[in-house]
């Protein structure tokens, strides 16, 4: 049906009073609240698995469930590049390689199924001093992970570190706390430091570095341990590399990779890495699910998130950093992998 234009202002305005109470509401669960924090609109358009055959519904070991393009005219937005959900799966917090983090609600239907996402906020990291990050260089974050306490840890490349925020009911409003890394993550490539992290338990961090090569050309990664950080690595498979991690329900850990080419375009590949194996010394290989290409609805996948599914199961959640160019898109995909 067509609205005509007073129509439009009037849901327009309506929008708008739903994103300032939804704030609002935020504000008063979190009353530190920096003032940098702000609402942020955000646009879903709903997109097929492959838009040559919208009847598809599956790929390999996963179903799909659902998936939108996410759009916003804030001027701090895109470049996502990790998340993680709320225990309960109803909010999303994805942080950007510029520094941000980002927070949305996410709607499902009583089997689980996503169906849009409102109520976004947006922000910047603070640093040691409780300041806003300056410069890609400081600003880089890369991985995102959920510590046993509650708290936060965040991996940055380029200036390689991992920060800790929190403990708290809003840890981004405190200052960071740098957590001592591996002596030797200095050494990684500017532009392909940790991107993959994961809690796997207390005392035990696994990271992968996106483009760090061991001596056998195999990409390098830790693991805590009771006495420091322990090396790893990962199997290299063709041009994929890693972007990303999630522990699922059963202790094992999900890995997300994403691969590129000028002639083949932008690839992802869902594998599952044994826990039992994850141990000091390790060379991972892991156990494909899926692997997105053109032409289905894929683009530069950096960040993943997994849940407990309704009816069993585990929900996955893909997200793309747009790179903040016109010709990629921040694209939001829910799959199930079944038990």
């Amino acid at each position: 049906m067509t609205r005509n234009a007073p129509d439009r202002r009037s849901a327009q305005l309506l929008s708008r009073s739903a994103i300032r109470c939804a704030f609002l509401a935020w504000l008063f669960l979190f009353p530190t609240a920096n003032a940098a924090a702000a609402p942020v609109e955000i646009d879903a358009q709903s997109i097929p698995l492959n838009p040559r055959e919208p009847d598809q519904s599956k790929v390999d070991w996963i179903d799909y469930l659902a998936g939108f393009e996410l759009r916003s005219d804030a001027e701090d937005w895109g470049g996502l590049s990790s998340m993680r959900l709320t225990a309960d799966g109803s909010r999303l917090l994805a942080l950007s390689d510029l520094g941000f983090w980002i927070t949305f609600t996410l709607h499902h239907d009583m089997d689980g199924r996503l169906t849009g996402v409102s109520d976004g906020v947006i922000a910047p990291l603070l640093d040691e001093k409780g300041h806003p990050l300056a410069g890609k260089r400081r600003a880089d974050a890369e991985g995102l992970a959920r510590d046993t306490d509650g708290s936060l840890l965040v991996a940055f490349e380029r200036d390689h570190r991992i920060w800790r925020y929190g403990p708290a009911d809003d840890p981004f409003q405190a200052a960071a706390k740098p957590v001592e890394p591996p002596d030797t993550i200095t050494n990684l490539p500017g532009n392909g430091g940790i991107e993959a992290m994961a809690v796997l338990g207390p005392g035990r961090i696994l990271l992968l570095s996106e483009d760090g090569a061991d001596a056998a050309g195999d990409i390098r990664g830790w693991i805590s341990a009771a006495n420091g950080w322990a090396e790893i690595s990962l199997a290299r498979t063709g041009r994929f590399k890693p972007t990303d991690l999630a522990l699922l329900p059963d202790g094992d850990v999900l890995l997300l990779e994403r691969r590129y080419s000028p002639i083949g375009g932008p690839a992802a590949r869902l594998s599952i890495l044994s826990a039992t194996e994850i141990r000091p010394g390790i060379r991972l290989t892991g156990q494909p699910i899926a692997e997105l290409t053109l032409p289905l609805s894929v683009d530069n996948f950096e960040a993943l998130a997994a849940a407990p599914a309704p009816g069993g199961g585990t929900l996955i959640y893909l997200l793309s950093d747009d790179n903040r160019s016109m010709l990629q898109r921040t694209l939001l995909l829910q799959f199930l992998l079944r038990p």
